[in-house]
């Protein structure tokens, strides 16, 4: 069985157009992969980004829900980020509206800067502290009963809603409370190629199915990739040109929006600032060309990693050529 394709998506805000038309350039991405037969649209955290606008994610999931049919919304959510309770609520209010079709993936980077963390009031990013807080929001939602005496408080109307849950990680640590608490587990390879492999397998070693906290069987693997798509392999490359010079200026400082292909799909090496290795590394992760190839491309990498879910995300700044890539891809995938 083929595993699901799904769309990741940290809402782009592209140099020539305002806030209100990157919200709106979601709004129809998700029509367009509601259409295309993506399982699930994934909305990323970012708090202060000079790139990305996906601070709210609930707001944003609910006009994805609200703008489509059948297509499944998750939220990337940085658990230190926000209080177990506001997430069960929140999500639990999501979940009550459109039944079956709220997903949450907690994770536990900042998604920020230090300043901004700090008015975030995060809690502990630690492990230990991560665990507890999501067998708290499990608690909530209905999937496990207290640990301990009973909190005496509710989520409402997030209580026995049950959405499924995803732990996220770019790294074995992630893996590591995925697998010990009995949940599915989103690696952030997109980003973060070199420990994903290992997070993969730690994830399965340690993956406890008898757990309280349980909601699968079996382990359930999910890998983010970077892809642009076009009819030539040629156009492809040169749209994909933008997602390697936004990298070059994430990795050299100065991060801005997605601006449009470079004349020189190598151009972005005099953005790296002398970086240029660091960059090919972190975008290592990513298929470009034609439909059919890339579509190869995530099948092999399916098989190798034994994945039941791949979240596609696509940095390109024309919003129609951004829409044709996912609609070029989804209908090699499923053919």
């Amino acid at each position: 069985m083929s595993a699901d394709l799904s769309v990741l998506d940290p809402v782009p805000l592209s140099r020539g157009r305002d806030r209100g038309a990157a919200v709106a350039e979601m709004v129809e991405l998700a029509r367009v992969a509601d259409s295309a037969g993506y399982a699930r649209y994934w909305i990323t955290e970012y708090h202060a980004s000079p790139l990305y606008l996906s601070s709210a994610t609930p707001i944003l999931l609910g006009q994805v829900l609200a703008a489509t049919r059948r297509i499944g919304a998750a939220s990337c959510s940085m658990l230190p980020n926000h209080p177990p309770l506001v997430v069960a609520e929140q999500f639990g209010t999501l979940a009550t509206l459109y039944p079956g079709r709220v997903g949450i993936g907690l994770g536990r980077a900042p998604g920020t800067d230090t300043r901004t963390a700090a008015a975030l009031r995060r809690g502990s990013a630690d492990p230990a502290a991560f665990t507890s807080s999501i067998t708290e929001t499990l608690e909530y939602l209905g999937h496990c009963e207290p640990g301990g005496p009973e909190r005496g408080v509710r989520a409402v109307p997030g209580e026995g809603t049950r959405p499924p849950v995803w732990v996220l990680g770019s790294s074995v640590n992630g893996a590591r409370v995925a697998g010990a608490l009995g949940l599915p587990f989103v690696v952030a390879s997109h980003f973060a190629p070199s420990q994903a492999e290992a997070a993969v397998a730690t994830y399965r070693s340690v993956f406890d199915a008898s757990a309280p906290t349980a909601t699968i069987e079996a382990p359930r693997v999910a890998a983010a990739v970077n892809a642009a798509v076009a009819p030539s392999e040629e156009e492809a490359r040169r749209l994909f040109s933008t997602a390697m010079a936004s990298a070059a200026r994430v990795v050299s400082g100065a991060a801005g929006p997605l601006e449009p292909p470079l004349e020189d799909p190598e151009g972005w090496r005099a953005l790296a600032a002398g970086r240029d290795g660091v960059v090919e590394e972190v975008m290592r992760l990513s298929s470009v060309g034609e439909p059919d190839a890339v579509a190869a491309d995530l099948r092999e990498l399916e098989e190798r990693w034994g994945l039941e879910e791949i979240l596609v995300l696509s940095d390109i700044h024309d919003a129609a050529a951004r829409h044709r890539s996912y609609e070029l891809l989804a209908s090699a995938w499923h053919s």
